[in-house]
C-alpha cells in the first residue's frame, strides 16, 4: 500500500493528476483469514503520513474497499462464538481505519446466500445479511439453494437450517426477520452501531481508552491484589499477529512469559476454542514493518531468544536483548517504533509498532512483570504502554459529528473481551458519563 502509494501519487508521475483518492484492503493469509484488513493499521498512518510529505492534496480520498470473514457464514458454521466474534472484529477493523484517516469503509457484501455465496470462484465468505427465503414462515417447495449456487456446500452441512428459530433467536438472530427469510447476523448490528450515527461528514478525533486512574497496581480487567490477567483467553496468540503497545489494560492480550528456551510466549485459543500458542520473532516482517508473533518451535526458527538484563542502575527497569539476531548486542533491544502520522486519533500510545534497537536509548528500556506477565514500557511522553497481541479487549472510536447534522460528538465503544468493562467518558477534565459495558458487545454514546 505505501509503496503503490509513493509511485502513483510521486509528483513527478504522470498519473498524479487524475487520482482522486485510494481504496485498499488486504489479505491475512496466515490468519486463516478471519478478516482481511484487522492487520497492517501501521501501514494505514504510513500511507497517510506519505499523502502529507508528498503535498497530496488534502481531499484526497482514502477508503477501505474490502473486509471480509472466511470461510463460509457463521449462520453455516451453527457456532454462536464465531458469529459474534466476527461481529467484534469487524467493529474493530472499521474503528481502526477511520482512526488512522480513512474516509470510509465498504463491506465485502451486505447480503449473500446461507453458505456465503453465490461467488463463482468458490470463495465464500460471510455478511451481515444472509438471503434464507426456505426458512420464511410462509415458504413453499423453497430449496435450501437457489439454482444460481453452484458450490453446494463445501463446509459440510449449514448447521444453521438444522436450529429452530427458537434456537437461533436466542443466538442473537431475530426470529421475525428469520419468518421473512432473512438471517440478520450480529455482524449487521454491530455495523450499524457506527454507520447510523457516524455519517458522511463526520470526522474522526483523538480518542484512546487509558489505563485505570488507580494506578500498576489495579487495571480494567485486572482488579487490585490480583495477578491472573482477565479479560477472558486471548484469541490473538497466534502466529502472523502483529506486536503492539497500547495503555495498559491487565488482560490475556498483554501477559507474557519468558519460558524455558528464552522466548517470550504468549497462550490461548482460537475462535473455535483450539488451544494457541506463538513468540515473539527475531525480526521484523518485510511487510508490516515490525515484531510479529510466529512460532515457539525452536528447530524451525523465526522466534527469538531474549535474555533480560537490568538496565544500568534501575532496579525495576531492564533491556530485553534479543540473543539470536544478526546485529551487534548493543543494537539488539526490544524497542518501541512509533507510528507515523503520531498514530492518527488514537494518538502516539494507540498502536505504536515494537522492533529491534538500540540498546543505549532510553526507549530500550521496559518493566517486566514476572508475576503478572505485563511488559510496560514508559518510552511514550504521553504515558505508559504496554507489549499487546495484536490490539486491546477495550476500545474506543470518537467522532465529531456535527457536520453531519446529527449530536455534536459521537463515542464508540467496543469490548471483545469475556468480562464487563467499567469505564468513564472524560473530555478533558470534564467527566461525560461514567457507564459499564458487557462482555464482546458494543455501545453508542451521542452527545451535544
Amino acid at each position: 500500500m505505501v509503496k503503490w502509494t509513493k509511485a502513483l501519487l510521486a509528483e513527478d508521475h504522470p498519473a498524479r493528476q487524475y487520482i482522486d483518492g485510494t481504496a485498499f484492503h488486504w489479505y491475512a493469509g496466515g490468519l486463516d483469514r478471519l478478516l482481511d484488513g484487522a492487520q497492517g493499521i501501521p501501514n494505514m498512518h504510513r500511507t497517510v503520513s506519505e499523502l502529507d510529505a508528498m503535498n497530496v492534496k488534502k481531499d484526497h480520498v482514502l477508503v477501505g474497499s474490502e473486509g471480509c470473514h472466511c470461510p463460509s457464514t457463521g449462520y453455516a458454521g451453527g457456532d454462536v462464538n464465531i458469529a459474534w466474534a466476527r461481529a467484534t472484529r469487524n467493529a474493530h477493523t472499521i474503528l481502526a481505519d477511520l482512526a488512522a484517516g480513512s474516509n470510509g469503509f465498504i463491506e465485502w457484501n451486505l447480503i449473500l446466500d446461507s453458505i456465503g455465496g453465490p461467488n463463482h470462484l468458490g470463495n465464500m465468505c460471510d455478511s451481515p445479511l444472509l438471503a434464507v427465503p426456505h426458512r420464511a414462515s410462509d415458504a413453499v417447495d423453497i430449496p435450501d439453494q437457489m439454482d444460481f449456487e453452484k458450490a453446494g456446500h463445501p463446509f459440510g452441512t449449514v448447521h444453521g437450517d438444522g436450529k429452530t428459530r427458537e434456537e437461533l433467536h436466542a443466538e442473537g438472530i431475530p426470529a421475525k426477520y428469520l419468518d421473512l427469510g432473512v438471517v440478520v447476523q450480529p455482524m449487521y448490528y454491530y455495523v450499524g452501531h457506527i454507520t447510523k450515527f457516524v455519517r458522511p461528514g463526520s470526522r474522526a478525533v483523538h480518542a484512546l481508552v487509558e489505563s485505570s486512574n488507580n494506578g500498576p497496581e489495579e487495571r480494567t480487567f485486572r482488579p487490585k491484589g490480583q495477578l491472573v490477567a482477565g479479560g477472558g483467553i486471548n484469541d490473538l496468540a497466534r502466529e502472523g499477529i502483529e506486536v503492539t503497545l497500547w495503555p495498559c489494560e491487565g488482560s490475556t492480550r498483554q501477559q507474557w512469559k519468558l519460558n524455558e528456551h528464552n522466548q517470550i510466549q504468549v497462550f490461548g485459543h482460537d475462535w473455535l476454542g483450539v488451544p494457541t500458542t506463538s513468540c515473539l520473532a527475531n525480526k521484523a516482517d518485510n511487510d508490516m514493518g515490525g515484531l510479529m508473533m510466529t512460532t515457539c518451535n525452536v528447530t524451525i526458527g523465526g522466534s527469538g531468544f531474549y535474555k533480560v538484563n537490568p538496565a544500568g542502575d534501575s532496579s525495576d527497569k531492564v533491556n530485553i536483548v534479543l540473543t539470536n539476531g544478526n546485529m551487534d548486542s548493543s543494537k539488539s533491544c526490544l524497542v518501541p517504533q512509533p507510528l507515523r502520522n503520531n498514530g492518527g486519533a488514537y494518538g502516539p500510545r494507540g498502536g505504536a509498532q515494537v522492533n529491534i534497537g538500540d540498546c543505549s536509548h532510553s526507549w530500550a528500556e521496559w518493566i517486566f512483570d514476572k508475576m503478572t506477565g505485563e511488559i510496560s514500557s514508559l518510552a511514550v511522553p504521553e504515558g505508559e504502554v504496554c507489549l499487546t497481541t495484536g490490539w486491546p479487549f477495550l476500545q474506543v472510536g470518537a467522532f465529531d459529528t456535527s457536520a453531519a447534522g446529527l449530536s455534536k460528538k459521537t463515542v464508540v465503544v467496543l469490548n471483545e473481551s469475556r468480562e464487563t468493562a467499567n469505564f468513564v467518558i472524560k473530555n478533558g477534565d470534564e467527566v461525560i458519563m461514567s457507564s459499564s459495558i458487557p462482555p464482546q458487545s458494543i455501545q453508542t454514546v451521542s452527545y451535544d
